[in-house]
């Protein structure tokens, strides 16, 4: 398996286990250091992403990407594509459309989900 299908896997597990809801299979895949950065411009870090998810506050219902390209440079890979996200957040739902640069990075544990940032695209 090349990197970039391996990286590609490692994202449909990603998503499954946003939808799922499981903070387990999360807790596993996110780097310490993890920066998401959501089109709203708000940003969190591991704990803060992830205590979202434990709470409640945010749930993920779906996340349906496309346009999807992996770039491989050293020990890090760049996602980058677009996204349906289907989510609630502090109880209100969103259809959120997005244009998105994932990062992940071997470590050696493992690949590791470290940045996220999308953006809405242009009405």
């Amino acid at each position: 398996m090349s990197i970039e299908q391996e990286v590609l896997a490692l994202e449909e597990k990603r998503c499954a286990a946003l939808a799922a809801n499981d903070i387990a299979v999360l807790e596993g895949m996110v780097h310490d250091d993890l920066i998401y950065t959501h089109s709203s411009a708000v940003v969190d870090t591991r704990e803060s992403y992830l205590g979202a998810l434990k709470s409640g506050a945010t749930r993920y219902h779906s996340l349906k990407r496309s346009e999807e390209k992996v770039r491989v440079c050293g020990d890090t890979a760049l996602v980058t594509g677009r996204a349906t996200i289907d989510v609630t957040v502090k109880g209100e739902h969103k259809l959120i459309d997005a244009r998105y640069l994932l990062v992940w990075t071997k470590t050696a544990k493992g690949w590791k989900f470290i940045a996220w940032q999308s953006t809405k695209p242009p009405a």
